[in-house]
């Protein structure tokens, strides 16, 4: 009887990756994201995600790596695969025009922008009875 290697599926793959490998390699990614090397956090994102092990965030965080790496197309899938899950707030709308915006879709990019502007206004508590002095 043969031990499965690395490899071999994504669910022998999955138990191979404790809690603290993934979150050090959601950490690598975003510091290669800060350190202007969105190819590396694209790669290490791009296995969280085959692996089926990334969360929203870092779905995001892959689609920004790619759209910063010059992949618009593959920021574009990637956004549709998130929004499929209902991962959709204003950092996705964001994210989302800034991807459309590359691909010359400048309509749709523009509705993206005003769909993350209204759900940025919606997420800004308004407190009317502050004095200006207060606020």
């Amino acid at each position: 009887m043969t031990t499965p290697g690395p490899g071999m599926g994504a669910a022998s793959d999955r138990a191979a990756l404790s809690p603290d490998s993934v979150e050090l390699l959601g950490l690598l990614a975003y510091v290669y994201l800060e350190n202007n090397r969105p190819e590396k956090a694209a790669v290490l994102l791009t296995a969280l995600e085959t692996l089926g092990l990334a969360d929203a965030r870092r779905r995001l965080s892959l689609a920004l790596a790619q759209l910063r790496s010059g992949k618009p197309e593959s920021a574009a899938a990637t956004l549709e695969r998130a929004a499929l899950r209902g991962e959709v707030d204003a950092s996705f709308h964001l994210v989302r025009a800034q991807a459309l915006l590359a691909l010359q879709r400048h309509a749709e990019a523009a509705a993206a922008m005003r769909a993350y502007v209204a759900l940025r206004a919606e997420a800004v508590p308004t407190d009317t009875t502050a004095s200006p002095a207060t606020r």
